[in-house]
């Protein structure tokens, strides 16, 4: 009897460690282990409701990143698959890289595909991503770029999980999201603290819905001019820049 007791607790001790590990796992910030931080950061920041992960085990599993082409100054196209529902697989053109940053050029640096388009690119396609990003000319002014740090996390972003919760519920009325905030992606901020993120809708009535957010650099939001739905998960770039900009986007703000 005492035996039985024994590897009993024994059993017990080591599903105790296994779920904690686990949690653990599940709790762990996800970190790109791969050979390009400067083409994950610019995904990153670029494509909307990109996490930096692929779904897959507990902490989340590595993006698919390849190097497709250099151009003679040193640009370079990539890449970037996390098989998400939006922006699933996407080409990507990064400027340049110096010391800890790497440039590129805001909303035209990228083009998406899905599953349904077999994840391909025609060539007009590709001509047309190298043609708005400058391919193999002259390096333009760096003012004219993004720049953003490289990392191998994603940051969370500066908006709080209370004020996440609360638009994500204005957006998506009667969702049954039983944490709101953790389906508020965080795409960038700008230079006075402005932040764009994308909320994922759920449920029958929301699944497949895609809301963007602006948010100002007091953390408030004015849903009437600060959000955008997303129709066409694969094409949004203008719309997205035309939202920044109606809101200010990198210009000096004034509180109210």
């Amino acid at each position: 009897m005492v035996k039985v007791v024994r590897i009993i607790s024994v059993l017990l001790t080591l599903i105790m460690f296994v779920l904690l590990l686990t949690s653990c796992l599940f709790l762990r910030e996800f970190e790109y282990r791969g050979n390009y931080p400067e083409l994950y950061s610019v995904a990153i920041s670029s494509i909307l409701g990109a996490r930096g992960y692929m779904e897959g085990p507990p902490g989340g599993a590595q993006p698919i990143i390849s190097v497709l082409e250099r151009d003679r100054f040193g640009r370079v196209m990539f890449s970037y698959d996390e098989d998400r529902t939006i922006s699933s697989y996407n080409r990507v053109i990064v400027q340049k890289v110096e010391g800890d940053y790497v440039y590129f050029y805001p909303h035209y640096n990228f083009i998406s595909s899905s599953r349904e388009y077999n994840w391909r690119f025609t060539p007009e396609d590709t001509n047309a991503l190298k043609e708005q990003n400058n391919w193999n000319e002259e390096m333009s002014d760096s003012s004219e770029f993004v720049r953003v740090r490289i990392v191998r996390q994603k940051e969370e972003g500066p908006i709080s999980t209370r004020l996440l919760s609360a638009a994500y519920r204005e957006a998506f009325p009667d969702s049954n999201a039983n944490r709101p905030a953790s389906l508020m992606i965080f795409l960038r901020s700008d230079n006075y603290g402005r932040a764009v993120y994308l909320g994922v809708g759920t449920g029958s009535e929301w699944r497949g819905s895609f809301v963007a957010f602006v948010f100002k650099p007091d953390h408030s939001i004015d849903l009437e001019v600060g959000t955008l739905d997303i129709l066409d998960v694969n094409s949004y770039q203008t719309e997205l820049r035309l939202l920044m900009e109606a809101n200010g986007w990198n210009t000096p703000w004034a509180e109210p």
